[in-house]
């Protein structure tokens, strides 16, 4: 699983304009943000999940940490969703046997997850950042006409 956080310690601009928002308004500035960040990996993973796991396919998608502003992209695994082996089509799995002594072979690691993370992220985080600073602009000018009426 992945968690997309963003760190502004270095930028004091901005470190002063969050110290002043409200723990909600900080929440929906950066999950606005993430929700589109992540919305071109959750589509190039639903393409690159081998063909033979359409639940695996069905049940790629984000969902966001309810105690922290973060998101998690990957299988998910609570009904209707049924991507409970995600995990074993990403690592693979050693031989397995029954208690009969015959073999179910093994599974070879596809490491699709890792692959399309690492070949999407200079886009999620240009599309994060984009977003962020739209999001950040959504919220002031609505703030401002809040205090205008």
């Amino acid at each position: 699983m992945i968690e997309a956080r963003i760190n502004t310690v270095n930028v004091k601009i901005l470190e002063d304009f969050f110290s002043g928002l409200s723990a909600i308004d900080q929440r929906k500035i950066f999950t606005s943000s993430f929700r589109k960040a992540a919305k071109p990996l959750v589509s190039r993973l639903k393409t690159s999940v081998p063909k033979r796991s359409g639940n695996l396919m069905r049940s790629i998608g984000s969902l966001m940490v309810s105690r922290e502003i973060a998101i998690i992209v990957g299988a998910r695994k609570t009904r209707p969703y049924k991507g409970y082996h995600g995990h074993l089509v990403e690592d693979g799995t050693a031989p397995r046997f029954r208690k009969s002594g015959g073999s179910t072979g093994a599974m070879p690691a596809t490491h699709f997850f890792e692959n399309t993370y690492n070949s999407t992220f200079p886009q999620m985080q240009k599309t994060m950042e984009d977003e962020w600073y739209h999001a950040i602009d959504r919220f002031i000018i609505s703030t401002n006409k809040k205090f205008k009426k």
